[in-house]
């Protein structure tokens, strides 16, 4: 079963791994890239590691974080998953706020995205969220 801090750090979590991916399109750049001023002279290595291998150690490092926040992410959608089939679905606001938590929560939308999408009120929407998961 998930709990209230798990299912709340999703988005968090989704927002994060959308950060360290641009800031690794970012360090394989800098990686790949040489500077002008090196095109026409000849290079001197002062450090064992290199001025690019700087940007390619952190890419590496940086892409472990990313494959380890993607993984939980994975796990807790997967736990998200579970949790909605446990709701009830008879009514037409317990079917709603399964279209809520799938779309909040699986599919990482925006509150104003959701209302938007659903014709409801943000506040509206995020209201029948809490009574949902306060639950855990």
């Amino acid at each position: 079963m998930i709990t209230r801090n798990e299912i709340r750090s999703i988005p968090e979590l989704h927002k994060s791994i959308l950060r360290d991916k641009e800031q690794l399109i970012f360090l394989r750049e800098k990686a790949t890239s040489v500077p002008s001023s090196f095109t026409d002279q000849e290079r001197v290595q002062t450090s064992p590691s290199g001025g690019g291998n700087k940007y390619v150690e952190e890419a590496v490092d940086l892409n472990k974080v990313i494959q380890r926040k993607e993984l939980l992410l994975i796990e807790l959608k997967g736990k998200v998953k579970e949790f909605i089939h446990s709701l009830p679905n008879d009514t037409e606001t317990d079917r709603l706020t399964r279209k809520v938590l799938k779309y909040r929560y699986l599919k990482c939308y925006t509150w104003d995205e959701i209302a938007e999408l659903l014709g409801y009120d943000a506040r509206w929407i995020r209201r029948l969220e809490y009574r949902t998961i306060d639950r855990l």
